[in-house]
């Protein structure tokens, strides 16, 4: 289980940063301590691309995303656009989308522990949580 206190300081390394959880973790305690809560709802990415839009309005990429996982790991390793203390993507339904889409459930989690090693360099929170 995941506490908000875990999900306001910098992941120990890439895998840290990726967490289970039965109830989606407190988003106005995560904002007090100005970390960017951004949810998408796993179980209606049916495709890559349902994965890529979601994850794109959720986390305000910019224009120039172009819905690969090229494109979003170099939007999640920057991420200058958004004025936060840290970063956390919550997907609900997240049970669903490793059971209906695994392979895009493992490429999330290997792009996504990619860039959290690189904010964790930085010390700042990094965090991505599946909620059953």
């Amino acid at each position: 289980m995941t506490s908000t206190t875990d999900l306001t300081a910098p992941p120990a390394g890439g895998f840290a940063s990726v967490h289970l959880d039965e109830a989606a973790p407190g988003r106005a305690a995560l904002e007090a301590a100005g970390i960017r809560v951004a949810a998408i709802d796993g179980a209606a990415a049916g495709s890559k691309q349902d994965l890529m839009s979601a994850l794109s309005e959720a986390m305000e990429l910019p224009d120039w995303f172009g819905g690969n996982w090229d494109a979003l790991d170099e939007s999640l390793r920057d991420l200058s656009w958004l004025d936060a203390a840290g970063h956390v993507l919550v997907i609900e339904g997240g049970e669903v989308l490793w059971r209906r889409q695994p392979d895009l459930a493992g490429t999330l989690v290997s792009v996504w522990t990619t860039a959290a090693s690189d904010w964790a360099a930085k010390g700042v929170p990094f965090h991505l949580v599946f909620v059953r």
